[in-house]
Parts: structure tokens; C-alpha cells; sequence
């Protein structure tokens, strides 16, 4: 928390291509697999006998009278296509349970997608209807995140149509005005799919859809130094914006080998044995289209931990727990109490857990406690704690309610509301949390404490939002992010958006909204008051440069491969970071990246370099051996809470609040003063002595009190291991 100027976060998976002329070639069309039956279309997942399939069928109709031949897609595990019948009849049969989406295209019309759609296992769907109106067609192109350069032979499949990118990249999409997915694939990148939305495409509209070059992680699982088969490993990203989405899960071989394909970034390598021993990886950052080989995560002492929770003293049977790591906040082991309120976890490494507890309405965390091996029984005394409750209107069943504080820590405490809109929560901490609500009526966002009666009133103001570069050409491809002004709640919405123009629904009140494009970093905020007459916000990128260079060792002049090159851009904790590796001629070329970022070149055993992106677009280093002592760690790792503080009379200020940390769970703003930690004035303290009073292990609280536009605020806030 200490204040730092040069700035960190995270590589996002997206791009911005260039704008391009459009010559008049089509791209050639691909079809998924399509049954024999022009009604019937069959899964191409294997059918295990255990699992009874279900049917979809429906009718697609244009100004009320059936279609015949119409292209019907139904998107499950996989597209399943069908054709529909003289009388606009459809059928989808042996279909997976699960959720899916329907939608239908004919020349020149498509339908809306309808869904989600819940299937269950050997149901019906049926009396479904898809209308057919004009489709809106809008011209694409798939490029390359690195070069800038145009992908031949992408595979693009949406709802109405797929087809194979041309020798330019380029594909045509259509469909209504409405949302619609993509899914765009091509050898040796990360697939896409998205939600594209059409409905402020003009005819002939122009998008741009970035593929990142694909990274890999590979290694070995192994316990006591023997190979373990049949492991399953991921990769998570760490920070920024995208904390906590996954790539996908791979199974390790007869050797206990494995190769994850993942999005460059912070990474956290996990796997799990069939044991279900949870096996934590070292923290590393990887580089765009890097493969970084002999990673090895070795499973460590494993052990049960035992002991009894109880609530206000009295055992509290049947009660769901489940074991947090304090350090990474991510769910180690789960447990069911018995009747005497007894509970075991197996298969628990040594470390630090947090204990989350739920029974009905009822959800309390205690802790930290050690898990040493040592057999000491875990007490887990939950208070009484508050009650907070209320309503949604207009009255929804099944909405998503859910509360956040500082004081919380892994996944969400949450609850849906009853056939009255009603929701309860017990074991509320006193302090001021954040409660959200969101179903089909819309969403809000408010501020309570237990014992409040809260209404939350289900509303969308709608915002359009212009993306544009700085030579003011549209940004298509990219992420915004939405933080209340009101509560912190922070929103990420990752767009694909025809000319740059996209709608964005969020709940009424005022937002702060940013665009964020990989590696080109972020537009500048805007504040925008959301209300049910809707808003109007225009985010601007600024000035981008694409650097490339030679990375050689200074004493002998020969090239140096592998050599990781990085760009920074924004602040600390609420930047981008993007980062390639030479070639085996010590050659690299960066994505555009903004002219004010921070590029630093390293390799083990070599004295890093800095330089601006503001001094050229060519950099040609050459790198000095280090004369011994230790390799420059890539990453600064420490426990706190994750604010950036300024010195202040009062006691510290905050500058800037890291994003997805601990503090940006709590509400806190920048802005707010600290001005009290655990219950002590820090006015008059030196900021260092602040900021370590702050910080402390992972897992345990810090009380601190705050100065909001002069108004004092109390927050309890648990710290967790940064990185930055």
C-alpha cells in the first residue's frame, strides 16, 4: 500500500485491429455437424446410457405464416443445426440436459436468440417460436492480437450462420437486431465466444475480433516424487480485471504430464489429485504465445482436519462448511456437520484456511485457523450475528441477491428471493455492507446494516457508449469496466461492438465507466448518472505504439532468446501489462501499447532495462550479465488489503484501490481518509507507519476507520496476499 508510481496489472485476452478497407469476397462457409433428418439434428458428445436425453421442438414463422428450410441452431455443449419442415416445424432430439439457446436464419432474416433455456435430463421443450424479421449484416474481420495482421481460415459460427474466415480475415455476420454469439476459433490461438449485440449496427457495419496467440503450461503432478495419473490441472488468472476466470481443466497422463493452454497474465497453477488432495502451483506470469515447460506442482503433506462449529455455543447441526485459503481466497476443502455439529475435512493441505459457514439463510465466516498436521481440533464459534432482509421490486421470485463486505472472504454469500420477492440473510457482521440484486426486471445496488428493512427497487437505465481510438476510429473489441460511485460495486462487461457503439444496462445512480483494449491500455474515466431516461458517454483510448526490437547480451553480442519483454500502462493495481518473449534471434514485437506505458526487459542471470513507449517504436537492448547475487523477483508479492495511500493531516489518504482486492470488496473509495486502524487514531503518524499497521497476515482483520466526504465510515477488512 505503500504509494508506488509505476504501473502494473494484468494482460487482457482481447485486441483492437485496425480499421479496414472491404474488398467484395465472400468467406466460405462451414457448417456444424447436421443429422441425417432435415428435423432432427444428434449430439456429437458420446452418449453414456446413465443419462436420458431430452427434446426441443418449435415453430419458425415471418409475418405470422410458417418458413420452410429455415437454418435452426440450437447452441447446448456443442451448435447442433436443423432444418425446419413445410410447416415451419423443428425438432431437436437425444439433446443433453443443461442450458441452451435457440435461434433461427433464413436469406436476408434472422430471429432473436431465446434462452437461457433450462433442459432437464429427458424433458421437453416444446411450443417454442422463433420469428424471422430483416437481418442486420455487419462485415468482420479476425486479427491477430500480435501482428495487427489479418487470421485466414478462422472458423466463425454465430446463431444464424458458419462460415471460414478469408485470405483478408474477413467474415460476414448477420442476424437480428438483437444479441447474438460468436464463436471464433483458429489453429494455435485462445477460441472466442462472445455476446456480440446488433442493435445499433448500421447496415454494413465493421467489427473487429482480436484472437490472442495461445500460451502453455507444462509440467508434472507429483506426491512423494511419484507421478500421479488422472490429476486435473487449470490455470486461474491472479489480478486485474479478469481474477478468477480459468482455462480449461486437463487431465494429466499414465506419467503424470500435463499442458494447460491458458491467456497470458499473473497465473495460478492448480491441479487436483483423485484423491482429492487440492495441489497449489507457484504464482507466474506468462507471456503472450510463451510456452513455459518444467513447471512441477508437487502435492505436500495432505491431512484431515476435524473439529466442531457452533453458533452463539450451541453445535449447529447439518451445517455446510467449507475451508478458504486464507493467502488465495479459494475453496480448499467442503464439509457437512453432524448432528453433534462435528464436521471433517479430508485431503487438507498444511497452510492457513478461513472456515465459511451456511445453514439455510444463515451465513458467518470464522477464523483463521493453522492447519499444522498436528491434529488440534478446529473450534469454529460463529456469532449470532444480525439479520438483514427485505425485498425486490417489482416482486420477482428467483432473483440473485447477494451481499459483500470487506470482512468476507471466497465465494459470495447469497440467497434468491421467494414467490414474494422476499430475501433473509442471518449472521451479518455490524458493520455496513454492499447488497446486490439482479434478475429479468433489472438490478440495483445498495448500502445496509443489519437489522435494515431493504428495498431494492429492480431498474435499468440503459447507457450508449461510444468507443473510439485516439484518431477517433471505433473500438470494437475490448472490456468495459462500471464502479458505483455509491457503494464500489464494480461490473466488467467483455464487448464486441459493431462501430464501436455498444449499449450497457446498469442499475440507476452514478457510475464511472472506463474501456480498457489489451495492451493499448484504458480510455480516461468518465462519470455518467444512470437513471431510467438512459445516458450518453463517449470513452476515448489514447495514443498507441507498436514497439519492436533485438534483445542481445551486452559482452558477447550474440542474441538472447526468451528474454521477457513488458509493457505497463495505468496505475498501480488498476493498469494493463502485457508481455512477449524473443525469438531464437532475440527479436520481439509488442502489441500497440499506450505511448505513456513502461517497458522493461528481463532475463535470468541479466540486469533488467527500462525505457518509455513515448521513445520510439524501435528498442534494441543490450542486456548486462549479473556479477552474482539474486534474480529480480517478476512479481511483488505481500499481504494486505490492497489500497494505494497518500500521506494526509488527517492520517492517510487513498490514492487508489487495487482491483479485485480486498478493500474493493468493502466499498472503499478513493478519496475516503483513513483515519483510525483497529480502533486507534493515525493523525500525525508517519505513512509507512500506517501502512504497516495495515497490513498482516493473510486471513486475519483489520478495523479501520475512514473520512467519507466528512462523514465518518467503519469498515472491517481481511486481509489476503497481493500481487502486483
Amino acid at each position: 500500500m505503500k504509494r508506488f508510481w509505476l504501473p502494473l496489472s494484468v494482460v487482457l485476452a482481447l485486441a483492437l485491429g485496425a480499421w479496414w478497407l472491404w474488398p467484395d469476397a465472400e468467406p466460405a462457409p462451414v457448417e456444424p455437424a447436421v443429422g441425417s433428418a432435415p428435423r432432427r439434428a444428434n449430439s456429437t458428445t458420446e452418449r453414456s446410457p446413465a443419462e436420458p436425453r431430452g427434446r426441443v421442438l418449435g415453430h419458425v414463422l415471418r409475418d405470422g405464416q410458417p418458413v420452410a428450410g429455415a437454418r435452426v441452431t440450437l447452441r447446448a455443449a456443442a451448435p447442433l443445426v436443423s432444418l425446419s419442415l413445410d410447416d415451419g416445424a423443428f425438432l431437436f432430439d437425444d439433446v443433453p440436459a443443461g442450458v441452451l439457446y435457440l435461434s433461427a436464419s433464413a436469406p436476408g432474416a434472422a430471429s432473436e436468440v431465446i434462452g437461457p433455456l433450462q433442459l432437464p435430463a429427458g424433458g421437453r421443450l416444446e411450443g417454442l417460436t422463433l420469428v424471422l424479421v430483416p437481418a442486420v449484416r455487419v462485415e468482420g474481420r479476425v486479427v491477430d492480437l500480435l501482428t495487427q495482421k489479418p487470421v485466414a481460415g478462422a472458423t466463425v459460427i454465430s446463431a444464424s450462420q458458419a462460415l471460414r474466415t478469408d485470405e483478408a480475415g474477413r467474415f460476414t455476420l448477420e442476424g437480428a437486431r438483437a444479441q447474438t454469439w460468436l464463436d471464433v476459433t483458429a489453429p494455435g490461438f485462445l477460441s472466442r465466444t462472445e455476446w456480440v449485440s446488433l442493435e445499433l449496427a448500421l447496415a454494413g457495419g465493421r467489427l473487429d475480433v482480436v484472437l490472442t496467440p495461445a500460451s502453455f503450461l507444462e509440467g508434472q503432478v507429483l506426491e512423494s516424487g511419484a507421478p500421479v495419473a488422472a490429476a486435473t490441472v487449470w490455470a486461474e488468472q491472479a489480478d486485474g480485471a479478469h481474477r478468477g476466470e480459468r482455462s480449461m481443466t486437463v487431465f494429466t497422463d499414465a506419467q503424470g504430464r500435463f499442458a494447460v493452454e491458458s491467456a497470458a497474465g499473473g497465473l495460478k497453477l492448480t491441479a487436483v489429485t483423485p484423491r482429492g488432495t487440492r495441489v497449489k502451483g507457484p504464482y507466474l506470469r506468462l507471456a503472450v504465445g510463451e510456452r513455459k515447460q518444467g513447471l512441477v506442482l508437487e502435492a505436500g503433506d495432505a491431512t484431515s482436519a476435524e473439529g466442531v462449529v457452533r453458533r452463539g455455543g450451541v453445535p449447529l447441526p447439518g451445517a455446510q462448511l467449507a475451508a478458504v485459503d486464507a493467502t488465495n481466497e479459494e475453496v480448499a476443502a467442503f464439509a457437512t456437520a453432524g448432528p453433534d455439529g462435528r464436521f471433517r475435512f479430508d485431503s487438507l493441505l498444511l497452510g492457513r484456511y478461513l472456515v465459511q459457514v451456511r445453514l439455510g439463510g444463515f451465513v458467518a465466516i470464522a477464523g483463521p485457523f493453522e492447519h499444522q498436521g498436528e491434529g488440534r481440533p478446529w473450534a469454529v464459534d460463529v456469532a449470532e450475528g444480525g439479520v438483514l432482509q427485505g425485498r425486490v421490486e417489482p416482486p420477482s421470485a428467483g432473483v440473485r441477491v447477494r451481499w459483500r463486505g470487506g470482512d468476507w472472504s471466497g465465494p459470495a454469500a447469497e440467497t434468491i428471493t421467494d414467490a414474494q420477492g422476499a430475501f433473509r440473510f442471518e449472521g451479518l457482521p455490524a458493520e455496513w455492507v454492499s447488497v446486490d440484486a439482479e434478475g429479468p426486471a433489472g438490478a440495483a445496488t445498495a448500502r445496509a446494516r443489519a437489522g435494515d428493512a431493504v428495498v431494492l427497487t429492480l431498474q435499468r437505465g440503459q447507457v450508449i457508449v461510444h468507443l473510439v481510438d485516439d484518431t477517433n476510429v471505433p473500438v470494437t473489441d475490448g472490456m468495459l469496466l462500471a464502479r458505483s460511485l455509491e457503494t464500489g460495486a464494480v461490473r466488467t462487461h467483455l464487448l464486441l461492438a459493431p462501430d464501436g457503439v455498444t449499449r450497457l444496462e446498469l442499475p440507476n445512480g452514478p457510475w464511472e465507466l472506463v474501456l480498457e483494449v489489451p495492451g493499448r491500455g484504458r480510455s480516461a474515466p468518465a462519470q455518467v448518472t444512470v437513471t431510467e431516461k438512459g445516458a450518453e458517454v463517449r470513452l476515448s483510448l489514447e495514443t498507441s505504439v507498436t514497439v519492436r526490437g533485438t534483445v542481445r547480451d551486452a559482452a558477447t553480442q550474440l542474441p538472447l532468446a526468451g528474454a521477457r519483454v513488458e509493457a505497463f500502462s495505468g496505475d498501480l493495481g488498476r493498469g494493463t501489462r502485457v508481455s512477449v518473449v524473443t525469438d531464437a534471434r532475440g527479436e520481439f514485437q509488442l502489441p500497440p501499447v499506450p505511448r505513456s506505458a513502461n517497458l522493461v526487459v528481463r532475463r535470468e542471470g541479466f540486469a533488467q532495462q527500462w525505457r518509455r513507449a513515448v521513445d520510439g517504436d524501435r528498442w534494441d537492448v543490450a542486456l548486462q550479465p549479473l556479477q552474482g547475487g539474486p534474480r529480480p523477483p517478476d512479481a511483488l508479492q505481500f499481504e494486505g488489503v490492497g489500497m494505494v495511500l497518500d500521506a494526509n493531516p488527517a492520517g492517510a489518504r487513498v490514492m487508489q484501490v487495487n482491483e479485485g482486492g480486498p478493500a474493493e470488496r468493502a466499498g472503499v473509495l478513493a478519496g475516503d481518509v483513513v483515519v483510525a486502524v483497529d480502533g486507534a487514531p493515525v493523525a500525525g503518524q508517519p505513512l509507512q507507519q500506517i501502512v504497516n499497521r495495515i497490513r498482516g497476515p493473510a486471513g486475519t482483520p483489520v478495523r479501520l476507520g475512514f473520512l467519507r466526504n466528512g462523514q465518518p465510515l467503519e469498515l472491517t477488512i481481511r486481509r489476503r496476499v497481493l500481487t502486483l
